[in-house]
């Protein structure tokens, strides 16, 4: 597996970074979820007039957020492992540079290993209106897993609404491809009663019958496992229920709805029996026949916000 680690010099300028920030404190998961499973992982804390959140530095990974007024938005599984290189369950996992199962070479880590790594926190910004701007940023050497140089930015502005904008760099003197996608676990309070907006009348195509092309004639629910990629879906969408959430974007033409059911939950250790319950995935990006083509020495950026409406 390759996964990169924070050297000292990273490590002092996030230490430099958070004490010149109001709204920032550094902590760990054992400190901060202390019946968590793992070994632990450095966890950044934002608490500003408008929100609050929590991020991994592994994977720049929102683990929780909430406005002021509004409800938590997103879900972190009771049994989410921190363990350094250990992908975790819950938040909004940044699934790069491959969503899924690589479909050149199926037996490589599914969803790539960005989020299995450590970014660095190369900027952070109270803007003026209230909202707290970090920047997240992740070197790629070519390596066993993926062999182009690229690197990662990834842009958080968080306050009334959660924005992650994301830009990948093709840093190689060679194209290529990758599939991305921004994995978000949002919290529900009934699967049965949840709804997903938005994408009645288009195709999508069905993971558990192995992409076989189908129709949806109606809104999004959950009767049993749901795994679904829609492709060429431009409008926002919006989760039915409690909260109801909408999220909106820009260059992300992927949308993948998925929570396992309850018998698969059962059978996932970071899961767990019945927790399937409390959350489905609605997720934004470029995957399958969206994904990106780089050029050597190109850029491409796209954004994702969500709000409880």
């Amino acid at each position: 597996m390759h996964i990169n680690t924070p050297d000292a010099a990273s490590t002092q300028r996030l230490e430099q970074l958070v004490a010149k920030s109001n709204c920032l404190r550094l902590t760990t998961s054992t400190e901060y979820y202390p019946d968590s499973v793992g070994t632990g992982l450095p966890l950044l804390i934002v608490e500003t007039e408008l929100c609050s959140a929590v991020i991994s530095l592994q994977g720049a990974h929102l683990l929780e957020f909430k406005t002021v007024e509004s409800d938590a938005l997103l879900w972190l599984s009771p049994n989410c492992d921190f363990t350094p290189g250990v992908a975790l369950r819950g938040g909004v996992p940044l699934c790069l540079p491959w969503f899924g199962v690589n479909q050149a070479y199926p037996d490589k880590p599914k969803h790539g290993f960005a989020r299995n790594s450590f970014w660095e926190l190369g900027e952070a910004h109270l803007l003026s209106d209230g909202a707290v701007e970090l920047e997240f940023l992740f070197l790629s050497d070519a390596n066993e897993l993926f062999p182009y140089d690229f690197s990662a930015e990834l842009r958080m502005t968080l306050g009334k609404s959660a924005k992650l904008e994301l830009t990948i760099n093709n840093t190689d003197t060679e194209d290529f491809d990758c599939s991305w996608a921004m994995h978000n676990y949002h919290r529900i309070s009934s699967l049965t009663d949840v709804r997903v907006l938005g994408l009645a009348e288009r195709s999508y195509l069905d993971n558990l019958e192995g992409h076989a092309e189908k129709y949806q004639s109606g809104d999004v629910s959950f009767n049993g496992p749901v795994d679904r990629v829609y492709p060429a879906i431009e409008n926002s969408i919006r989760i039915s229920g409690s909260p109801s959430i909408e999220i909106t974007h820009n260059n992300c033409p992927s949308v993948v709805v998925w929570n396992p059911g309850q018998e698969a939950a059962a059978k996932i250790a970071d899961i767990g029996e019945g927790q399937e319950q409390f959350y489905i995935c609605v997720e934004r990006g470029a995957v399958l026949g969206e994904k990106w083509f780089m050029a050597a020495g190109t850029s491409k950026s796209a954004w994702m916000e969500f709000k409880q409406v």
